[in-house]
């Protein structure tokens, strides 16, 4: 009788330890649907805006971003517009484009920077405006979340700092 209640906890133990490591995946979907409903976003400020337009350059696209206000006046970002370019496996070693913000035909700035192939490389960039309402970059790593350049999963990603706001 002994051995077969040692048996039985020893087995018992070990379920519980299965189900408390297989439980947490069970529920997870459950969990995610839950807070997906309550409609809590990340704030565009980390997330970078709800994307605009897509822009096609051949083998590679920039997505613009809605630019993102500054929330506060007592908030330390600046207001901003986002743009992606991807996939950062496609782009030439150095791109130079320009890009319509407004999407009224006429570009607003011109990006220009280098694309390393190693994926931890430093990066740097120069945003010139082309019109009324962005601000210049030159040589902009990852000064602030409103004036950078990362790499991001598979984009460059590249903030720009908006004029006047």
């Amino acid at each position: 009788m002994k051995r077969l209640t040692s048996t039985l906890g020893y087995t018992a133990a070990g379920l519980t330890i299965v189900a408390a490591i297989l439980i947490p995946f069970w529920l997870m979907n459950a969990f995610t649907r839950g807070v997906a409903a309550t409609g809590v976003r990340v704030d565009p400020v980390y997330a970078g805006g709800a994307p605009l337009r897509t822009i096609d350059k051949g083998g590679y696209r920039v997505v613009v971003h809605r630019a993102v206000e500054r929330p506060t006046p007592l908030a330390r970002i600046d207001s901003f517009v986002q743009l992606d370019w991807t996939p950062a496996t496609a782009l030439p070693a150095r791109v130079s484009d320009e890009v319509d913000l407004d999407g009224d035909g006429r570009p607003d700035l011109r990006a220009t920077f280098d694309v390393p192939r190693d994926p931890n490389a430093e990066l740097r960039v120069d945003v010139a405006p082309l019109a009324s309402g962005v601000r210049a970059m030159n040589g902009v790593g990852k000064q602030s979340f409103s004036c950078l350049i990362a790499r991001v999963g598979d984009a460059i990603v590249v903030r720009v700092p908006l004029a006047g706001k």
